[in-house]
């Protein structure tokens, strides 16, 4: 185990450092769902494709986290987080240069992704590295407010920006504060290696990674008609990499090997439970902060910077609740504020899904969207507390490295998972409203065949409905979209029941001398 270091006090220089650090990657899930139009157009791709790059980069970051985690091992906590940084600062670059869908890709999916699979796990262990006591509680639960404050702020910041000014200034204002990390980073005390690349269980690493990937790839897959064949086929061997992956960690924790984490947490119930809670969560969180800006974008028609205020009370919500929290759990029990998030959340979500026609306007989402924050804002950040409150001390690093593993997790299937759902019930409405209104006069596969241009054109609903909306034409696109955001948000919704019905299994915290109570 690494040791701490004995260099001097830096006072809250390295909470500063991490805080900017969650910020930013936290940010980076968010900020560019409000500019998909603008991306449409400037990059020349269509709005699956973009649904991709938003799904690669938590999708990156989930399959590197665990090795990420591992690294600060092989390389010091202070150098992997560094090595992060530069990295994330490389991508931000490429991203904000970008002149096609690809170079997107390749800056913001890959290269920020694996600069925040790097910097993610360090944030957690530097600061458990550098304060103790108060002071690292304190630390902590700055460190997830300021990423909540970036996952809820982001669509508003990518609104602001992508309308006054262009979404690439959102990459150059995350350039900006890598900067600045680079150059305080001087002040992070340096921990020493504890372990050999040579001892790195690299088979492990190999495993956890793909099968992390194909896991997720199958779902995005499911996106296209075309791949149902060979979808289920690439899920498929994603699970059985991740069985091997697990039993691979079994033998090696048997011989007394250092594995890629310490898979014996799990058998820890409240470890277990918050974990899985916040893979759901995140899952449902990021399906929702998709969807609601396609929606407003593509069937209304409005800007970056309308679509950031229309979630603007979903960002208000979370801000304050999840600042507001951490004194309620003083004075109620975590575990029961957890499934009151919950199903504030739920509700929230069953509400917005009546919601929605081609004639919604912000204010018929406000209340919902403003549940949905209230929600979320009290469950995230309890599950962090839940998650490292239920582990010895010397076990946070590996607790720290799955709890980030699992949340990009779930925003990557939470993308993927509720683009399939989009189209099932953009499907089922065109399906239903066609055979209403002109009944037997065209096949499935005539509606498919419509339904494809309906999903490849940024805009073109918006058009049709502006110049049709007396015709049957505007009745069967609104039925459409009605069913489809019901279909949607109903998905949520039992997301969010799942996460319910499993927080009601989480124990109540116990105050011991070996465990830290803290975010």
């Amino acid at each position: 185990m690494e040791k701490k270091s004995n260099a001097p006090k830096i006072g809250w220089a390295a909470l500063i450092i991490v805080s900017l650090s969650s910020f930013i990657i936290s940010l980076d899930n968010t900020f560019m769902n409000v500019a998909i139009s603008n991306l449409v157009i400037d990059l020349h791709t269509t709005v699956n494709f973009i649904q991709v790059i938003i799904t690669v980069y938590a999708l990156t970051m989930a399959s590197l986290m665990l090795l990420g985690s591992k690294m600060q091992d092989v390389t010091g906590r202070k150098n992997s987080f560094i090595a992060g940084a530069i990295i994330f600062g490389i991508g931000t670059t490429i991203a904000a240069l970008s002149v096609n869908a690809t170079m997107l890709l390749i800056g913001w999916s890959i290269f920020e992704g694996i600069g925040a699979a790097l910097m993610t796990p360090a944030t957690a262990s530097i600061i458990i590295g550098t304060y103790s006591g108060e002071n690292a509680t304190f630390a902590l639960g700055i460190r997830t407010s300021m990423s909540t404050i970036g996952a809820g702020a982001g669509p508003l910041i990518g609104g602001i920006l992508t309308t006054f000014f262009s979404w690439r200034w959102g990459f150059g204002l995350e350039l900006i504060i890598v900067i600045v990390i680079l150059l305080l980073s001087q002040k992070l005390n340096y921990f020493a290696p504890s372990m050999k690349f040579s001892e790195l269980d690299k088979l492990g690493v190999v495993l956890s990674a793909s099968g992390i990937l194909l896991f997720v790839t199958g779902f995005l897959t499911l996106n296209s008609m075309n791949n149902y064949d060979i979808s289920p086929f690439i899920i498929g061997i994603g699970l059985l990499l991740l069985i091997l992956f697990y039993y691979r960690e079994k033998r090696m924790l048997n011989s007394k090997s250092k594995p890629i984490t310490d898979i014996r947490l799990f058998e820890n119930r409240n470890f277990t439970l918050g974990t899985l809670s916040r893979m759901v969560l995140n899952l449902a969180l990021a399906g929702a902060v998709f969807i609601l800006p396609v929606f407003f974008q593509q069937e209304t028609g409005a800007s970056a910077f309308v679509t950031g205020l229309a979630i603007l009370p979903l960002t208000f919500g979370v801000l304050i609740f999840s600042l507001l929290v951490s004194k309620i759990s003083d004075r109620i029990a975590p575990h029961i504020l957890i499934s009151f998030g919950f199903l504030i959340a739920l509700l929230s979500t069953l509400y917005l899904s009546y919601q929605f026609n081609l004639n919604t306007q912000i204010i018929n989402t406000v209340p919902g969207t403003l549940l949905l924050g209230i929600g979320l804002g009290i469950a995230l950040p309890l599950t962090a507390k839940i998650i490292l409150s239920s582990v010895h001390t010397r076990e946070q690093s590996d607790a720290a490295g799955l709890m980030s593993t699992s949340a990009s997790l779930g925003s990557s299937m939470g993308t993927a998972i509720i683009g399939l759902v989009l189209i099932l019930g953009t499907l089922s409405g065109l399906y239903a409203a066609v055979d209403q209104n002109y009944p037997d006069q065209f096949s499935k596969n005539q509606i498919n065949q419509k339904l494809n241009v309906y999903e490849e054109k940024a805009g073109t609903t918006h058009q049709v409905i502006q110049a049709n909306k007396s015709s049957v034409l505007y009745t069967i696109i609104n039925d459409t979209v009605r069913n489809a955001m019901k279909t949607a948000f109903e998905f949520i919704s039992f997301i969010f029941l799942i996460s319910f019905i499993i927080s009601l299994f989480i124990k109540p915290l116990k105050r011991q001398k070996d465990i830290k109570y803290e975010y």
